[in-house]
Formats: C-alpha cells, sequence, structure tokens
C-alpha cells in the first residue's frame, strides 16, 4: 500500500524501544532538526505523549487517545504489537521497517532445510556417542516449499527456495501472482496445497484472519512435512503442533516465534526432540535499517511523495 499525504514537517519524536538511546543518536546526527526523547514503559509519561508527533518504537505500548502523536513508525516489520486489540485513531499513520529482514529471515529459513537434509544435527548425535552409523543425506532441490505470506519477507524466502531448486508455492489473502513463486494460491487453498509440501514456511503477518490458521485441519493434511515459523507465534496452534508431531504429519519444525516470549521453561516444546527452537532472531532489526527507514518516511512525507511503508491499520500490513 503506497500512503499520499499533504507535505508535513514532524520534529518532535518519542522513541520506545530496547535500543532507544542509539537509535535517537542515529537520528539526530543526520537530522539535527529533530528532537528525540527515549522512553521505558517506566518513565514514559502522559506529558511525553502530549509533546511528541511522531512515536517510533516497537515493544512499548504507547496510549494514541488523547495524545498529540500523528504518526507511528514500527521499529519492526511487523505491527500486530501496535495493532492487537485496538481501535486505531483516525488520521494517525503507521509505517513499518522493513531494510534486509528479508534476506536475513529467507537465510534463517534455508539453513535450517539444509540441516535436516544434510542430517546434521543426527550426525552431530552420532559423533558424541562415537557411533560410525552411515545415512545418506537427502536434497531439498526438487522438493516443495509452501510459503504463507507473499510480501517482501515472503517473497525472498521463496526466491532462495527457487534458487535452490526448490518449487515454490506462495499463498495469501488473494493469490495475487508474485514473479518469486512458481504458483500462489488464495488462503482458502492453504489446505490443499499443504499435502504436496515438503517445507511449510509461515512468513504471513498476525491479523486476526490470520490467528491459528495452521491448526489441526490443516496439519492433519501435511505429509512429512517440516514447519519453519518466522512471523508470529499466534498464526500456529501449539497443541496443534504437537499432535502433529506425534503422528508424524510433520517430521519436525523450526520456531523463531512463539505466543509467549521468552518461552516460558514449562512450555512442552522444550522436551521435542523434533523441534529447533531459536529465541526470535531469525529476523533482527539493526538500529541503522530503522533508521533509515524512518528517515527515508520523513523525507516523503515533508516533500509530499507516496510513502511506501504505510500499513493499513485495517488489514494489519
Amino acid at each position: 500500500m503506497h500512503g499520499i499525504v499533504n507535505r508535513q514537517a514532524f520534529r518532535n519524536v518519542l522513541i520506545c524501544d530496547t535500543s532507544g538511546e542509539e537509535l535517537a543518536y542515529y537520528l539526530t546526527t543526520r537530522r539535527g532538526d529533530l528532537v528525540c526523547r527515549v522512553r521505558t514503559a517506566e518513565t514514559l509519561t502522559t506529558e511525553d505523549r502530549l509533546w511528541a508527533e511522531v512515536l517510533v518504537g516497537f515493544t512499548v505500548q504507547v496510549d494514541l487517545k488523547g495524545s498529540s502523536i500523528q504518526w507511528v513508525h514500527s521499529t519492526g516489520a511487523g505491527v500486530d504489537g501496535f495493532l492487537n486489540g485496538r481501535r486505531w485513531p483516525i488520521g494517525v499513520m503507521l509505517t513499518r521497517t522493513t531494510g534486509e529482514l528479508g534476506e536475513r529471515v529467507a537465510e534463517y529459513c534455508v539453513g535450517h532445510a539444509l540441516a535436516l537434509a544434510q542430517r546434521i544435527l543426527l550426525f552431530r548425535l552420532d559423533q558424541n556417542a562415537r557411533r560410525w552409523a552411515p545415512v545418506e543425506p537427502t536434497t531439498i532441490r526438487g522438493s516443495t516449499a509452501v510459503i504463507v505470506g507473499t510480501g517482501s519477507v515472503g517473497s525472498m524466502i521463496a526466491e532462495r527456495f527457487r534458487a535452490m531448486g526448490c518449487v515454490t508455492i506462495g499463498v495469501s489473502r488473494h493469490g495475487q501472482m508474485r514473479p518469486q513463486f512458481d504458483r500462489v494460491h488464495p488462503v482458502e487453498a492453504l489446505t490443499t496445497v499443504v499435502s504436496t509440501a515438503r517445507w511449510i514456511i509461515l512468513a504471513a503477518p498476525l491479523t486476526p484472519e490470520s490467528r491459528r490458521l495452521v491448526g489441526a485441519e490443516l496439519l492433519n493434511r501435511c505429509q512429512d512435512a517440516f514447519l519453519i515459523n518466522v512471523s508470529r507465534g499466534g498464526l500456529l496452534d501449539t497443541a496443534a503442533l504437537l499432535v502433529a508431531l506425534a503422528s508424524g504429519n510433520l517430521i519436525g519444525a523450526a520456531l523463531d516465534v512463539f505466543d509467549t516470549e521468552p518461552l516460558p521453561v514449562d512450555s512442552p516444546l522444550w522436551q521435542i526432540p523434533q523441534v529447533l527452537i531459536t529465541p526470535h532472531i531469525a529476523g533482527v532489526t539493526h538500529v541503522a535499517e530503522a533508521g533509515e527507514a524512518f528517515l527515508e518516511t520523513i523525507a516523503k512525507l515533508e516533500a509530499g511523495e507516496p510513502v511506501p511503508s504505510v500499513v493499513d491499520p485495517t488489514r494489519g500490513y
């Protein structure tokens, strides 16, 4: 979606992010006219909300109602943290950061696929046990990757899997064709296409429509598939995942995102040998990326130009 707005100047920037001080330094050294305040959930005040024209952040909840904030910029690609459970105020623009996120997430996904095909973890266990047990590796060439989400991240994942000789099938809200995919289907076809998948990769935004999209009905259609979730934990029904792993519909999963983060120590996922857990690191946004995305957006707003990174709050992306 491209947002077109009137020319507008923004100066007072409220930053609520774990890397707030670094981001403030990055912005003010490049735009001396910007005034930045860095706040945490504990130090944020009502006066800050009335002072700020712009909010930049990712994790800290800020009440926009009655504030002077006219624009919110997410330092990450996902915006569900801002939209979840709230009515978005009319007249407040929402933008997001992408940067090289897609490339990093794509390498994460390909890395896990190659590790499984080449039986790297299995051979490591054999090495630890000093056990000589030849098992021929497989290849991912010729296998099918079903990628849920065909935006910038999903498209980059498809590009990397395609380069490895995989068939790439995309699933999106409307099924609009994208050049990185061999085929793209609407989300209604997902339960059908997963039956052919060796790799099922979740890269869609979390919206009310996509929440628990991957549940028992869908996972029952899988056949020896490996699931990778680099989107949000809310897309996946964890209870259904555990059943699918026990039944063999899924041979394993690589999970980078969860309903609750950090993943609680009593989560059964820790104990499943076929599950690989990583602590939400597949696509970490760097300070420079978030800073550049913000500066590019503010320049376009000041020039009255279209802003490609604008999010439609009703759709969630």
